[in-house]
């Protein structure tokens, strides 16, 4: 879109729009950049782009911003928090129109670093009660406390869960959480051999699902996996062992990625909307940036969806 002037009549104004339509005018983004003293460029930090939630997110991100002619310059941190500090400082010194930091944690380090930034900042999927900047997030809390207590309105008592590193607020201590809490309010107590502990990988789903048989010297009636792919993972050593799913055991995911409702049998989940939270969050960022953002939010909870499928009985 070429700059709008005051000054100019709308009949000049639709004159010059015919032409840019006519000539397959595009802006020069470098050259606008120059003109403004800032890039019309915005910085993305991800824990892992591997992650399919987060690459759905991005895909969203990414599509919203190119209908508005914005790009996106993105780092991939791999749960480095040295790399996240780095890429907020290689933003922030190429004159980044803003950042938007999905990092796997928010830690004291993190909240110093981005509350000094002098360019506006967006936080997905994490916060702090410290951070200056708004958090767009889902209620893993809640979602988790749903899952349990569908479960147990099935009939199910020995609910195995395998947890993510509860390092992560949202994904792990949250979600491990809304566990523990369904469990207590209906009245079952806690079975540490039931409870595991997973990095975000179907491989690591693997070994805790190993685990748990070993360690319960038996099988649940249902697994909990706390990803996706962690449920997956722990579906694929039940198969090795030819347990029957849900036969023998029920298995439940989270974030509800793709590829769940294609897996034999397909696998129960938990919907977290990441594509509609990435558009959400351009269309946020663009209000900041332009100075229109509304007083006083300072975070914005996305809901959840449970899907039942095949997987569980």
């Amino acid at each position: 879109m070429i700059n709008r002037k005051p000054n100019i009549s709308v009949d000049v104004q639709k004159r010059v729009n015919s032409a840019v339509k006519k000539l397959k005018y595009r802006v020069n983004l470098r050259a606008k950049s120059l003109v403004q003293n800032s890039s019309n460029i915005v910085g993305v930090i991800a824990a892992d782009i591997t992650n399919p939630p987060i690459s759905i997110f991005i895909d969203a991100l990414s599509a919203r911003f190119h209908e508005k002619g914005v790009g996106i310059l993105l780092g991939n941190s791999r749960n480095d928090i040295h790399k996240e500090f780095e890429f907020i400082d290689l933003f922030t010194a190429r004159k980044a129109r803003g950042i938007i930091f999905t990092g796997e944690k928010i830690t004291e380090e993190h909240v110093k670093k981005l509350n000094i930034c002098n360019i506006p900042i967006l936080v997905v999927d994490q916060d702090h009660e410290e951070l200056n900047c708004p958090a767009i997030v889902f209620d893993n809390y809640q979602a988790s406390y749903d899952v349990v207590k569908l479960l147990i309105k099935k009939g199910h008592r020995d609910i195995g869960f395998i947890s993510c590193p509860t390092e992560d607020k949202h994904a792990g201590f949250l979600r491990q959480k809304g566990y523990r809490d369904a469990l207590f309010d209906n009245g079952i107590q806690l079975n540490r051999a039931l409870l595991q502990y997973a990095e975000f990988t179907m491989e690591s789903g693997y070994k805790a699902m190993e685990k748990m048989i070993k360690n319960f010297k038996s099988i649940p009636s249902v697994i909990f996996g706390a990803t996706d792919n962690i449920a997956i993972g722990a579906m694929k050593y039940l198969h090795e062992k030819e347990y029957s799913i849900p036969g023998d055991i029920s298995v439940f995911g989270f974030d509800n990625i793709p590829v769940s409702s294609k897996l034999i049998p397909s696998l129960s989940s938990v919907e977290l909307d990441h594509y509609k939270s990435g558009i959400f969050a351009a269309d946020l960022f663009f209000q900041m940036t332009d100075s229109k953002f509304p007083d006083g939010i300072k975070k914005v909870i996305f809901k959840h969806k449970i899907i039942l499928r095949e997987s569980c009985r």
